[in-house]
C-alpha cells in the first residue's frame, strides 16, 4: 500500500476520533491546554480524601438504613467506639489491676475521649440512701478483701462475659470518641495517644494492649489505601514503562504509550478531588480501571504508529494513520464502558451509584487523554523516524517474535476450527457450571488490613467475649409512657430475652441487664432501677437509653463471620420480634447495627453487580453489532466476553471462596479490557475482510496486527493489577489475584477461541463483500 493511503473510514465513531486530528492542527494550543488541565488536576488530587466509613458501603435509600442512621443520631455511634483489649495471665492481680485502672483514668482524661466503659464501671448494690459504690474502690485492699472484690467483679451480671473474660485473662474497655474533636484533629492522633497512654501503664507489668473497633479499623484502612495508591500504582506504571521500552526499543515510543494513561489517571483523580468524591473500596479501583482503558488503547495506537514507521511513513503520516484506524475502536471501547457505568446509576446502593458516576467521568477523561494527547505527543516525541524503517532497522526481534507467535497460534487454530471451538464450548460450560454455584460473601475482616492490630484484637474478643460487632434492637414509642412504666419495661425484657435465647447471642446489654442484677441482689423495685440509672455516668446511660427517654437499645454482640452466617441470625431475630410487634403495636421495634445492615445488603449488592456482568457482556455485544452493522460480530463476541468471567469464577469456586465485592469489581474492571481487545480486533478484521476473500488469511492478518499489542497490554496490566496481591488489605489482594486470572483467561479467549469461532462461522456465514487490493501491507 502507498504510504499515504488511508484505510476505509469507519462510520460508527460519529467522527469523534477526529479530535486527534484537531490536536495535530493546533498542537501549541492543545499542549498549553494539557499543561493547564494537568496543573488543575494536580490541585484537585491534593483535595482527594479517603472515605473510611464502614457503613457507607451499605448506604441505600431504604427504611432499614434510615433506622441505622437513627441509632447514630440518638445514641453514641459504634462507629466512634474504640475497643481496648488488655490481656495477660496476671491481669486480676493487684499491681496489674492498678495499672489497668490508671490507664483507664488517663485515657478518660485524654483529649478527644467522650467516655470510657469498662469492668471498673460496675457498681455494687445501692445502700439505703440509694448510693451504689464502685465494686473496685479507689484504694485496693490486700488479702481476702481483695479476693472478694475480684470475685464480686467476675460474678457481676454487667461485667462477666461482657467486659471480662471467664478466665479473667482478658479485659475490654469501650472508649467513646468525641466526634467534634475527631473531626478537628483527626482520628490518627487521638487513637495513637490512647495506644501510647495504655501501653505506658500496662506494658511494664507484662500486659498486652491492643486497639480495635470501627475508628481503628477505619484508620488502618485509610493508611493502607494511601500507601497502596502510591506503592502499587507506582510499581504498575514502572513495569509498564519498562515493558514498553523493551519491546518498542525507543524511549520515545515508551513515553508515547505510557504518558497518556498517566495523564488520564491524573485528570480523573483530580476531577474527583474537585467534585469532592472520596476514595473507598470502589473508587480506589478507579486508578487501575483508568489504566486498563487508557493503556490498552495507547498500546494499540503506538503499535499502529510503529507499524507504519516500519513501512517508511513519516511520523505525521503514521500518527494520522493510527487516528484513522485505531481511533474509531477507541471511541467504541470507551462508549461501551461509559454506558456500562451509567447503568450502575440505577442501583439501590449509593456507593455503587457513586462508583458509576465516577467511572463515567473517568472513562470520558481517559478517551480525551488518549485521542487528544497521544497524537501531539507522537509529533513531539518521535525523532529521526527514518531510523525505524524496516530497511534501516531490520532487527525488531521482540515485536516481530510476538507477531510470529500470534501467527503460529492462529495458523493452527484456523486449521482446526471445529475442534478448538468444541474445546471452547466444553470448557465454557464446565466453568460456567462452577461459576453459577458461587454465593455472595462479605466479612468485615476482608476490608481491614490483616497485618495490623485491629483484626488481632477483634479475634481475641470473638474468642473470649463472644464478639465485637454490635447488633441492636431499637425500641421506640410515642405513647407518652415513662420508660419505667410497665409496658416499656416488658417490651425491653422480652427483646432482651429474644437476643439471648432465640438468637443465642452473648454479651447482651440493656436496661434489663440492670434489672436482673438488682433482682439477684434482692431488690426488684423499679424505683431502685431508676435511682441506679441516675447515678451512672451520662455517657454510659446514653449507650442504651435515648436522651428523650422514649427510645432504648438492646444490644448483643456477634463474632466477625461471613455475612451468610449472620443473615440467618438477623432474620431469626426479626422473625421472633414479629410476635412482640403484634402484642405491642404502639412500639416501633427494629433490628439494626452494622452486622445486620451488612448481612442484609451485601448479598443483594454483590448479586446485583454479579448479575450486571452477563448483562454488560450482552449489552456490549449488541453495541458491537450495531457499530459494525453486523449480527455476526454481536453473536461471536458473546463467548469471548463471558469466558474470562466464568473462568475466574470457577477458580473461586474451586478454592471454596464466594463472590466478594473485590472479586466482582475485579471482573468488571477486566471486562473493560476484554471488550477493548475485542473491539480493536473486530475493527481490524472488518478492514481486512474488505480486501481479503479468504477468511483464514483475513483473521491471521488482523490477529497478527493487533495481537502483539494485546499481549503486551495484558502482561503490563496483569503485573500492574496483580502486584496488589502483596497489599495489607485482603480485599485488594483478592482484587489483584482475580484481575491476573481474568486477564490470562481473556488472552486465551482472544488468541485461541475467538479466531476459531470466527473461522467456523465464516464457513457458513461468509463476509458480505471484498473490495480491491489489500488495504494494508502484509505484516509477515
Amino acid at each position: 500500500m502507498d504510504a499515504s493511503a488511508q484505510p476505509p473510514r469507519r462510520s460508527f465513531a460519529f467522527g469523534l476520533e477526529n479530535l486527534g486530528l484537531a490536536s495535530l492542527r493546533h498542537p501549541v494550543v492543545t499542549a498549553v491546554m494539557v499543561v493547564l488541565v494537568s496543573v488543575m488536576a494536580g490541585l484537585g488530587l491534593a483535595r482527594l480524601k479517603v472515605d473510611d466509613s464502614l457503613s457507607e458501603l451499605f448506604r441505600t435509600d431504604t427504611e432499614e438504613f434510615r433506622r441505622y442512621e437513627e441509632i447514630d443520631r440518638r445514641f453514641p455511634s459504634s462507629e466512634y467506639d474504640v475497643l481496648l483489649v488488655v490481656e495477660g495471665k496476671d491481669l486480676l492481680k493487684k499491681p496489674q489491676l492498678e495499672a489497668f485502672r490508671q490507664a483507664i483514668v488517663d485515657v478518660q482524661l485524654g483529649e478527644g475521649v467522650d467516655g470510657v466503659v469498662s469492668m471498673l464501671s460496675a457498681r455494687g448494690k445501692p445502700d439505703a440512701k440509694g448510693y451504689a459504690a464502685p465494686i473496685v474502690p479507689d484504694d485496693l485492699p490486700d488479702g481476702p478483701e481483695y479476693d472478694a472484690i475480684i470475685e464480686a467483679m467476675r460474678s457481676n451480671e454487667i461485667v462477666a462475659g461482657k467486659f471480662l473474660s471467664a478466665d479473667g485473662e482478658l479485659a475490654m474497655a469501650v472508649i467513646a470518641l468525641d466526634r467534634k474533636v475527631v473531626a478537628e484533629q483527626g482520628a490518627k492522633e487521638i487513637i495513637g495517644a490512647i495506644k501510647d497512654t495504655v501501653t505506658k501503664e500496662v506494658a511494664p507489668l507484662g500486659l498486652k494492649a491492643h486497639l480495635t473497633g470501627a475508628p481503628v479499623m477505619q484508620l488502618e484502612i485509610r493508611n493502607a489505601v494511601e500507601r497502596d495508591q502510591i506503592l502499587y500504582n507506582g510499581l504498575g506504571l514502572l513495569f509498564g514503562a519498562i515493558i514498553a521500552a523493551i519491546f518498542f526499543k525507543r524511549i520515545s515510543l515508551m513515553l508515547l504509550a505510557a504518558l497518556p494513561p498517566v495523564l488520564a489517571v491524573l485528570w480523573s483523580l483530580g476531577l474527583l478531588g474537585w467534585l469532592d468524591f472520596r476514595l473507598n473500596l470502589f473508587l480506589n479501583i478507579m486508578t487501575p480501571l483508568v489504566m486498563v482503558m487508557g493503556f490498552a488503547d495507547s498500546m494499540q495506537m503506538v503499535s499502529a504508529i510503529r507499524i507504519r514507521l516500519r513501512e517508511g511513513d513519516k511520523k505525521l503520516e503514521a500518527v494520522r494513520f493510527a487516528v484513522h484506524v485505531v481511533g474509531p475502536a477507541c471511541v467504541l471501547a470507551h462508549g461501551v464502558a461509559l454506558l456500562s457505568f451509567l447503568a450502575l446509576l440505577f442501583s439501590q446502593s449509593g456507593l455503587i451509584r457513586t462508583f458509576g458516576m465516577a467511572g463515567s467521568l473517568a472513562v470520558g477523561i481517559s478517551f480525551v487523554a488518549i485521542i487528544l494527547v497521544l497524537p501531539i505527543l507522537g509529533v513531539f516525541l518521535i525523532r529521526n523516524e527514518a531510523s525505524l524503517a524496516r530497511d534501516r532497522s531490520p532487527a525488531d526481534r521482540l515485536m516481530d517474535a510476538l507477531g510470529k507467535l500470534v501467527g503460529w497460534i492462529v495458523d493452527r487454530v484456523v486449521h482446526w476450527p471445529l475442534t478448538v471451538s468444541l474445546i471452547c464450548f466444553a470448557s465454557f460450560i464446565a466453568l460456567a457450571s462452577a461459576y453459577v454455584q458461587l454465593e455472595p460473601r462479605y466479612r468485615l475482616a476482608d476490608q481491614v488490613p490483616d497485618r495490623e492490630q485491629a483484626l488481632g484484637a477483634t479475634g481475641r474478643i470473638d474468642e473470649k467475649l463472644t464478639g465485637a460487632n454490635p447488633v441492636h434492637i431499637m425500641i421506640e414509642w410515642n405513647t407518652g409512657e415513662s420508660l419505667y412504666s410497665d409496658r416499656p419495661l416488658a417490651v425491653i425484657a422480652k427483646a432482651h430475652e429474644i437476643l439471648e435465647k432465640t438468637a443465642g447471642l452473648g454479651n447482651v446489654w440493656s436496661l434489663e441487664s440492670l434489672r436482673r442484677w438488682l433482682k439477684d441482689a434482692g431488690d426488684e423495685s423499679i424505683d431502685t432501677v431508676k435511682r441506679y440509672v441516675g447515678i451512672l455516668p451520662e455517657h454510659l446511660v446514653r449507650r442504651f437509653i435515648a436522651k428523650e427517654g422514649n427510645a432504648v437499645l438492646v444490644t448483643g454482640r456477634l463474632p466477625d463471620v461471613d455475612s451468610s452466617r449472620i443473615l440467618p441470625v438477623v432474620e431469626k431475630i426479626d422473625g421472633a420480634l414479629d410476635g412482640l410487634r403484634k402484642e405491642y403495636p404502639e412500639f416501633r421495634i427494629s433490628v439494626t447495627g452494622l452486622p445486620a445492615i451488612a448481612a442484609r445488603n451485601s448479598a443483594r449488592m454483590i448479586s446485583q453487580l454479579n448479575e450486571a456482568l452477563p448483562l454488560c457482556v450482552a449489552f456490549a455485544a449488541v453495541m458491537l453489532g450495531l457499530a459494525f452493522r453486523s449480527i455476526f460480530v454481536a453473536f461471536v463476541s458473546l463467548l469471548p466476553g463471558l469466558y474470562p468471567v466464568v473462568a475466574s469464577g470457577a477458580y473461586l469456586w474451586a478454592r471454596g471462596d464466594g463472590l466478594e465485592f473485590a472479586s466482582v469489581v475485579a471482573l468488571l474492571v477486566v471486562f473493560g479490557l476484554s471488550i477493548d481487545a475485542l473491539i480493536h480486533f473486530f475493527n481490524r478484521l472488518s478492514i481486512e475482510e474488505h480486501v481479503e476473500p479468504r477468511a483464514d488469511v483475513a483473521i491471521r492478518r488482523a490477529r497478527v496486527l493487533v495481537g502483539p499489542a494485546i499481549i503486551l497490554t495484558t502482561l503490563v496490566l496483569a503485573f500492574g493489577l496483580g502486584v496488589t496481591v502483596f497489599s495489607d488489605l485482603p480485599s485488594l489482594r483478592t482484587f489483584g489475584l482475580i484481575s491476573g486470572l481474568t486477564l490470562t483467561a481473556s488472552l486465551i479467549a482472544d488468541l485461541v477461541f475467538l479466531p476459531a469461532l470466527i473461522m467456523l462461522i465464516r464457513k457458513i456465514w461468509p463476509s458480505r463483500h471484498v473490495t480491491s487490493d489489500h488495504a494494508l501491507d502484509d505484516p509477515t
